[in-house]
């Protein structure tokens, strides 16, 4: 009888603690399918903002890109005509045929320099001219 017992007791204590890892392991799945819930959350709010932040800097580059584009398209470039004039009065003060001399930007750069100072004072000659006709 005693042996009964101890071994009705024996099952029940192993039932027991049977049912405690039963439970145990439900409240884990609970908790991990509310955790997986929260993660999913987090990480559409992170998706959403990153989108966001993403989508207002695409905005932005898009209008400096615009506006940029509009600067180039507002600017008037050289005529073939306009370089070929440098490149000649360039010639002429170097004294050299275009085939026996190498053209560098800084040569362009100072006769293009020379040249709108020369049209900037024949300009100023005009004006001054003309006011004194008034």
């Amino acid at each position: 009888m005693i042996q009964k017992l101890a071994l009705k007791s024996a099952d029940s204590s192993r039932v027991m603690d049977f049912e405690r890892i039963v439970k145990v392991e439900s409240s884990v799945k609970i908790l991990a399918d509310k955790m997986q819930v929260q993660a999913e959350f987090v990480n559409k709010k992170i998706e959403s903002e990153v989108e966001g932040e993403v989508n207002h800097r695409f905005d932005k580059l898009s209008e400096m890109l615009e506006k940029k584009l509009g600067e180039l398209g507002a600017v008037e470039f050289l005529s073939k005509e306009d370089l070929d004039k440098i490149i000649d009065e360039l010639m002429n003060v170097k004294g050299a045929d275009h085939g026996d001399m190498e053209v560098t930007l800084d040569d362009i750069i100072m006769t293009t320099r020379d040249m709108l100072l020369k049209e900037i004072q024949r300009l100023g000659r005009r004006h001054v001219s003309s006011l004194h006709r008034n």
